[in-house]
């Protein structure tokens, strides 16, 4: 398998140093030689994380053919110019979902606002969120909204042991029905999303993700 297509320079990945995937820390990759690669150390509290030569780790790789997952054994650090660790290429990679980024089925307090041209301050209503990925989210709203409606959203994540609020424009992509229910839904795409709020999206998502269920 060529694995190229997802280990390249500047790429972003997960790293998370227990087998079984139970915590996720954000890292790029700084080099690709032709039987291992190179990556910033991942920090845990702002302090590197101790990644012993011969241990296994696990790795994911979000992607627009959807995210990869795999297991990379350390081969060392080095220390030179700037902190790296020589990772050996896997021996097979897991593709757990066709979406570009994964989806969490959450209840998170969120609020949006509705953007109208030429209106000056906002006015947020408290919605909750169903689900969540690094390129959207699903919400209840308190009425119908047509598609291409811009909002503002508001909400708050926890990546490690930091509290994050995420503050982006959004775009209703889908108003999705729910007829009995006494609630709206819509399907928001991220349109301003920074890479750091992303990269902090996809920590968030893959630290509290039951791969076992990962919905397509």
């Amino acid at each position: 398998m060529e694995f190229s297509q997802w280990i390249r320079e500047d790429g972003i990945l997960n790293i998370s140093p227990s087998v079984e995937g139970e915590d996720w820390y954000a890292s790029k990759v700084l080099k690709v030689g032709r039987k291992s690669f190179w990556i910033e150390p991942p920090k845990r509290k702002n302090e590197p994380l101790a990644m012993e030569s011969g241990s296994e780790i696990r790795i994911n790789v979000p992607s627009g053919q959807g995210l990869f997952l795999f297991s990379s054994r350390v081969l060392g650090e080095a220390t030179e110019s700037s902190p790296s660790v020589e990772l050996e290429y896997p021996r097979e990679i897991t593709r757990m979902e066709r979406r570009a980024y994964p989806r969490l089925p959450i209840r998170l307090e969120t609020y949006y606002a509705e953007i109208h041209a030429g209106t000056g301050e906002l006015i947020f209503s408290r919605s909750l969120a169903l689900d969540l990925s690094g390129g959207g989210i699903r919400l209840e709203t308190h009425r119908p909204f047509p598609q291409e409606t811009l909002v503002r959203l508001k909400f708050h994540i926890l990546v490690g042991d930091q509290d994050e609020e995420v503050v982006v424009t959004g775009r209703i992509a889908r108003a999705i029905p729910t007829e009995g229910m006494g609630r709206n839904q819509a399907g928001v795409e991220f349109l301003d999303i920074t890479p750091q709020q992303q990269k902090s999206l996809v920590q968030f998502i893959t630290g509290n993700l039951d791969w076992g269920s990962a919905q397509a």
